[in-house]
């Protein structure tokens, strides 16, 4: 086998077992990602967010969908409308989680390889995503009894919900800040820090965060 610096390494090390990762995703990330720099793998760990992803939409009862529906299609007055934005949800929202990483993994390789001369394969960097992405899935679902509860399949744990006294765009932004989605930063960036030499992981971490920020204000812009 030839390492990610293009020596021959013999055999790759063995991965921890998937269901261990999944643990160690959430309280050892460090360890999993040191594990698996020279034998990555992203397509099954990205597959199983996908799948829970897919399962928090369908368990997300159809009338909390009835906003959406009503804002794309204020004038159609057919109860079936939020059933069928209830099933695109769930087909997007599992797509979205396995595809996700592949789109992400080229975005940080051109920022940390290219232009910040880190040493890191783009497998390696999808491996990283798919694997931080599970956090991600498993906020879904752990938010999916206050999405029911509310009505709302739009209801996030978010930066906005700590700081209610704001309002306009600031507080839209902040809205588009998803608790999830930051925890997952901060552990792609510890693991893409690992794969680079000598890196700070504060530094990559704010990267990331940066790039939802930025995400986040275009969607606050453009929402009404």
């Amino acid at each position: 086998m030839i390492d990610r610096y293009g020596t021959d390494a013999g055999e790759p090390p063995p991965r921890p077992p998937f269901f261990r990762r999944l643990w160690m995703i959430l309280f050892q990330p460090a360890d999993l990602f040191r594990a698996l720099a020279d034998n990555p793998a992203w397509f099954p760990m990205a597959a199983f967010a996908a799948a829970i992803a897919g399962v928090a939409m369908v368990l997300t009862p159809a009338e909390a969908f009835h906003g959406i529906a009503a804002a794309q299609m204020p004038a159609d007055p057919s109860a079936a409308v939020p059933m069928v934005y209830k099933w695109l949800a769930v087909v997007s929202s599992s797509a979205g989680m396995l595809f996700i990483p592949v789109i992400l993994s080229l975005v940080t390789y051109v920022i940390f390889v290219f232009m910040r001369g880190d040493r890191a394969t783009l497998r390696q960097h999808r491996c990283v995503l798919s694997h931080a992405g599970v956090i991600t899935a498993l906020g879904a679902l752990l938010v999916t009894p206050l999405r029911a509860r509310n009505l709302d399949a739009r209801e996030t744990l978010a930066l906005g919900d700590f700081v209610p006294f704001l309002d306009g765009f600031l507080l839209k932004v902040l809205n588009g800040m998803d608790l999830f989605a930051i925890w997952t930063s901060v552990v792609a960036g510890l693991g893409l820090s690992l794969l680079g030499e000598r890196r700070s992981w504060a530094s990559t971490a704010a990267v990331l965060v940066g790039l939802l920020a930025v995400m986040a204000a275009v969607e606050a812009f453009f929402t009404p």
